[in-house]
Formats: structure tokens, C-alpha cells, sequence
């Protein structure tokens, strides 16, 4: 496992040990940075691994797991779309959606409710 998914996973331990919205929240925002430190990490080693592939090819790999693009797609899009797809099941990505989860659950959320000032 690396940093962010051990870190990620204590998190989700504390985080099903309160109820507390301040904790929760605190919780939820350690998590959110961790999560796209682990999405950043996943699109280095997917760029890497892409680098030597022509366009063509790295959309072929996209068609291939049904990662449907537009037409006028870029080589980043297919880079995101791949990265995307490899990290969104992940431990880490897992954890994150269960700290989410577990504060959405007790009304904690990072977006501000409408109306709030």
C-alpha cells in the first residue's frame, strides 16, 4: 500500500468512530487532499506508461474499455479518462467514497448547502 492508502484507511477507522460534524468534516477534507494526491500519482504513472503510445493507439486502449470519448478528443482527455479509470477502484478511491459516504450520512459535506452565506 502506499502513503495515501494507509493514511486514507485510518481515516476511514476514525471516521466511523464519531459522529461529531467538526471531526467529520476535518476527516473529510484530510481525505479529499489524499484522494487527489493518489488521482495526481495514478495520471504520473499512467502518462509514463503512455508516453511511446501514438494518439491513435491510446484511444484505441480508451475504446477498448469503454471509455467513450469525442470524437475531437485529446491526448490529455485519453490520459484522464485512463487514469480515471484505473484509479476510481483503488483502496484509496474506496476509502475516500466511505469517508464521504459516512459524513454525507450525518449531514457533513465539503459544498456549502444553498442559502448558507
Amino acid at each position: 500500500m502506499t502513503y495515501p492508502t494507509e493514511h486514507l484507511m485510518d481515516l476511514v477507522a476514525l471516521a466511523y468512530t464519531t459522529t461529531d460534524p467538526d471531526e467529520l468534516l476535518r476527516l473529510l477534507r484530510d481525505s479529499h487532499q489524499l484522494y487527489h494526491q493518489g488521482l495526481a500519482e495514478t495520471r504520473a504513472a499512467v502518462t509514463g506508461q503512455c508516453q511511446e503510445l501514438p494518439d491513435p493507439i491510446l484511444l484505441e486502449q480508451c475504446r477498448t474499455q469503454q471509455l467513450f470519448l469525442p470524437v475531437d478528443a485529446t491526448r490529455e482527455d485519453a490520459l484522464s479518462a485512463l487514469s480515471f479509470a484505473r484509479w476510481e477502484n483503488t483502496p484509496t478511491a474506496l476509502a475516500y467514497s466511505s469517508i464521504a459516504e459516512r459524513a454525507a450520512a450525518h449531514g457533513v459535506s465539503l459544498l456549502p448547502e444553498e442559502g448558507s452565506p
